[in-house]
């Protein structure tokens, strides 16, 4: 039977506009679960006022059935009224211990006698005969009696919301209890803005900072919660860019979101250039503060509230017209009204938070902000900033403004400048009537928006376009969302209209084209993308000259460049000066791909060597003038067609080199240099960096939005963490790659295979490697062998599960282009995997020799995860012919690869066969009782086979200086002074 709360005063309930705090929800009914068991816990709550520190405790609080809540809480009123908070549990629980009856039982002192009544002093309280308030120490210990006593029938949930309010001899009684709590089905759940606030004693602090205590620290919410909160409170639901707004502007505090969503008009929070006001009670707190500094600051705060959140000194100064601005700038962060801050450009001033500088700001009368924007366009040396405040000075917006709005936003897009671009496009929009130029400027919008990684505001923005708009505009909008949404089949229906009706608009032609040749890239159809690739280039011929549009937007392209014209254009080519103007930048740029596509596409083609040759002239990474995006574009192809190519080295100095030039680029971008890095990494064995990039890419599918690009992100996320062993992570990965996943996606499908196979064959579960595999065997894919190794994957699986005739099926059509094209990584791996199928059909001569020459493969490229596995499948078959030295030196071999890398599923493998070789096997976990580190055991173990520093730094990719750094600690770890030394004591831990 359910037991109810005990309160005193209302019994709270969940709140109906509660949002978001899932995972802090979920901490603390784990926690409740844990004191169910016999366990307590200790649990606090803390994070600003304002925070919704209350409202969760509510929601929680509210959920409980089975369990018996005391919920009190301290007033600022009552602080010095002693056992104030304690006093309240008298009110319902019954029966007290003699000591908390005391508390709040008639004669009290000094609380009242009347239960409900929060504390209040009672007639009898001014008795000089009542009693004196007992000792701390002894309603600690009545507290603690009355908890057992309770916790017999159900758990006890004690709550104490405001805790540093309460009264200190309630603090210090409770503390005494706390601190005796162990198993006990007791969870304390306390309320505080700080768990080292000063207002608590020594010892609470002490406590709640200690390893008994659990922090659940509270931060804002998410752009997306306000979102939610928004459609709660009606009567609109903020746009996704709105709720960003809200959250840049109140930081998440529920309390100031809340405030302005119900006081600030609903076209007001929808329009993200409207600025928002702060909260009317902030609002008076902050101008009663601004009343009390002298006149020069007030004029220093307004001038810093018109130029922004932020500005440097002087010209916050010269705007207020302050020839010695550093009294008053004292005087303001006094106030606790703008802070400062140095940087070798000066001195900076801003304001503790967007609220101060908006509820300064809003005091301001229509003609002052004028005149102040007005001087503020003429100050400021930027053109965004300068644009800003002549349309904050505007009292009607012009024809001209609004194309200067436009064509600066045009040339941040054209520059990369995503953010400024968005914001400028966005507000032309705004400013534009229904018509052909609106929609355009939507389709610019649109790009800009997409490429900041904000597919949300852009489907919304393209949603505004009239149904009889331009239907290639129109058209263009609605499939590049559906595009970067993963509706496929959508996005190729929507741009293959918007193709047919663009031949009046080169430039959004070639934005048409840009898309469908990425569109037909992630469906693994390279000539088409490389074609639609030609017709994005800012050189392809207009419009009017091209043949008629294509059926389809992949499998049947516009008609093909003649071999050597003259029209394509190189990487690192510019269009002619008279291809864009100040005023007319093209619609494709560093937004669209254009290049990638073109130089991958040749890659899934078979044309890698081709690719090659397009991109030589791209200038290396850090060359290129400012990091262009064309040339990162560029670049990032190159680095993909040399990994596919099997020039590592390469792949990783233009990926790297890449990633520092091209941070701001699109979102899309970053997300393929983060990613194809990590594959590159990967192949070379530096996994630690593979993982980190790995995890980059996919969280830029996530917070981005990417979800046509999702699945190859968290596929390639996956491949560290399954060859290591680490299968909840990359299981994560591989459930985030499948959701993501769709049936016209060809790059989604294979990578999600792969990642699944991966995982599976690192668990040695063929069964289910050949389950995620095997479909891919019926699609038609791209015939370059080293864009996916599943192939090998698969003829691995099938061995291992004797399904011999199938692994021969699907082992030729990936051995022979690779022989043709030399693709060493994939004629390794496919020896690997042919040298097992002659041993189960007992060919071991065959098959040995099929070894060696996987081995001879894998020695002319870098890639050791797969010699190693080479070397582990080879010893493994020696072993088993009986030839147990000649196993031993390829699994000894295998062995310190895969312990440098931490693959443990293959080194617990490659133990097990050497131990049945004779070997004694010496694992790390062996020496970590004498304080070696991973790193420095498998240093030790190849100085002790008689490697030189050197000979050992080139078999871990080490530095000759590393190496010996490691020799030092392993000597002063093991308190020896030599080699000789050291063999004598890896010797005694074999034996």
């Amino acid at each position: 039977m359910a037991v109810r709360a005990l309160r005193t005063g209302p019994e709270r309930s969940g709140d109906e506009q509660f949002v978001g705090r899932c995972r802090e929800l979920a901490v603390l009914h784990a926690q409740l679960g844990r004191v169910c068991e016999g366990r307590s816990s200790l649990v606090v709550v803390e994070g600003p006022a304002g925070i919704g520190k209350t409202a969760l405790a509510g929601e929680f609080l509210s959920a409980i059935e089975n369990a018996i809540v005391l919920d009190v809480s301290g007033e600022e009123g009552e602080a010095e009224l002693p056992y104030g908070v304690l006093g309240q549990l008298g009110a319902q629980t019954r029966p007290l211990p003699e000591v908390l009856g005391r508390l709040s039982g008639p004669g009290a002192h000094p609380l009242s006698s009347v239960p409900g009544s929060g504390g209040r002093s009672s007639p009898e309280a001014s008795d000089p005969g009542a009693l004196a308030p007992p000792d701390p120490l002894v309603v600690g210990a009545a507290l603690l009696e009355l908890l057992g006593r309770l916790q017999r029938t159900s758990p006890v949930v004690l709550a104490i919301d405001g805790a540093g309010w309460a009264d200190l001899p309630s603090l210090q009684a409770l503390t005494f209890t706390l601190r005796r709590l162990r198993s006990d089905r007791v969870l304390a759940l306390l309320i505080v803005r700080e768990s080292d606030d000063p207002r608590l004693p020594d010892g609470l602090r002490r406590l709640l900072r200690s390893s008994a205590a659990l922090r659940l620290p509270l931060s804002g919410l998410s752009a997306r919660e306000l979102q939610a909160l928004s459609a709660r409170l009606g009567p609109v639901r903020l746009t996704p860019q709105a709720a960003e707004r809200l959250h840049e502007h109140t930081k998440g505090v529920p309390l100031h979101a809340r405030a302005l969503l119900q006081q600030v008009r609903p076209e007001t929070l929808a329009d993200v250039d409207a600025p928002l006001p702060a909260p009317r009670a902030y609002t008076a707190l902050v101008l009663d503060r601004l009343g009390q500094c002298g006149n020069a600051a007030q004029r220093l705060l307004t001038a810093a509230a018109v130029l922004g959140t932020s500005a440097p000194l002087h010209l916050a100064a010269r705007m207020a017209e302050l020839a010695e601005p550093l009294p008053a700038l004292e005087q303001a962060t006094g106030a606790e009204l703008l802070v400062e801050w140095r940087t070798g450009a000066g001195v900076s001033l801003g304001f503790p938070n967007p609220l101060v500088r908006a509820a300064i700001y809003h005091d301001l009368g229509p003609a002052t902000r004028r005149r102040l924007h007005l001087l503020a366009a003429d100050l400021v040396d930027d053109v965004v900033h300068r644009l800003h405040h002549r349309l904050a000075a505007a009292d009607q917006v012009d024809d001209e403004l609004v194309r200067e709005v436009a064509r600066i936003g045009r040339r941040q897009a054209a520059a990369g400048r995503w953010s400024s671009a968005c914001g400028c496009l966005t507000r032309a929009v705004q400013l534009t009537g229904e018509g052909a130029a609106r929609d355009r400027l939507i389709a610019e919008a649109v790009e800009a928006l997409l490429a900041a990684g904000r597919p949300g505001d852009a489907g919304a923005l393209a949603a505004q376009v009239a149904p009889a708009a331009d239907p290639a505009a129109r058209d263009y909008v609605l499939g590049s969302v559906a595009l970067v949404a993963g509706r496929l089949e959508e996005a190729g229906r929507q741009l293959d209209s918007a193709w047919s009706h663009a031949t009046h608009d080169p430039r959004l032609a070639s934005g048409i084209a840009g898309r469908l040749a990425m569109a037909s890239l992630i469906r693994g159809d390279g000539p088409a993308a490389v074609l639609w690739a030609l017709h994005a280039s800012p050189a392809a011929p207009p419009p009017a000259a091209r043949l008629p549009r294509p059926a389809g937007p992949s499998h049947a392209p516009p008609a093909r460049f003649p071999d050597g014209d003259e029209s394509r254009p190189s990487p690192g080519a510019r269009p002619s000066p008279g291809a864009r103007t100040s005023a007319d930048v093209p619609l494709v740029g560093g937004g669209q791909l254009v290049w990638f596509a073109r130089l991958a596409g040749l890659g899934l083609a078979g044309r890698i060597e081709e690719g090659l040759t397009l991109s030589g002239d791209v200038p290396r990474a850090g060359q290129a003038a400012g990091g262009e995006p064309a040339n990162s574009d560029a670049l990032l192809g190159r680095g993909m067609l040399r990994m596919w190519a099997d020039d590592l080295a390469g792949a990783h100095n233009d990926l790297l080199g890449v990633l520092t030039v091209g941070a701001g680029g699109s979102a899309p971008f970053q997300l393929l240099v983060a990613t194809a890095l990590a594959q590159a990494e990967y192949r070379l064995g530096r996994w630690d960096e593979a993982a980190a990039h790995a995890e980059i890419g996919a969280s830029a599918a996530d917070d981005f939005g990417q979800v046509w690009l999702a699945s190859y992100a968290h596929a390639v996320a996956a491949l560290v963490p399954a060859a290591r062993g680490e299968w909840e992570r990359a299981l994560g990965h591989v459930r985030a790659a499948r959701a993501a996943c769709c049936p016209d996606n060809i790059l989604a499908q294979v990578s999600t295979a792969g990642a699944d196979a991966l995982t599976a064959t690192a668990r040695g579960d063929h069964e289910a490697t050949v389950t995620a595999l095997m479909p891919l065997t019926r699609i038609d894919l791209p015939d370059e062998p080293t864009v996916v190794l599943w192939r090998t994957l698969l003829a691995d699986a099938l061995v291992n599960a004797g399904r011999l005739e199938e692994a021969e099926a699907v082992l030729v059509p990936c051995e022979l282009p690779a022989l043709v094209r030399e693709r060493r990584s994939v004629l390794a791996a496919a020896a690997r995997a042919r040298a097992g199928l002659l041993a189960a059909r007992h060919e071991p001569a065959e098959a040995e020799a099929v070894f060696q020459g996987a081995l001879e493969h894998s020695a002319k490229i870098d890639m050791p995860f797969e010699e190693a596995r080479i070397q582990l499948a080879y010893g493994t078959f020696l072993r088993r012919r009986g030839r147990r030295a000649a196993a031993a030196e390829q699994l000894e071999a295998a062995q310190l690869t895969l312990s440098r890398l931490g693959a443990l599923p293959y080194l617990e493998q490659c133990d097990l066969e050497l131990a049945a070789s004779g070997r004694a096997v010496l694992r790390p976990q062996d020496t970590a009782g004498l304080g070696l580190t991973p790193q420095e055991h498998t240093v030790a173990v190849l100085i002790s086979k008689g490697l030189t520093n050197r000979q050992a730094a080139r078999k871990l990719v080490l530095s000759v200086k590393t190496v010996e750094y490691h020799l030092s600690h392993i000597y002063t770890k093991l308190g020896i002074t030599s080699r000789t030394g050291l063999i004598g004591r890896l010797s005694d831990l074999r034996e």
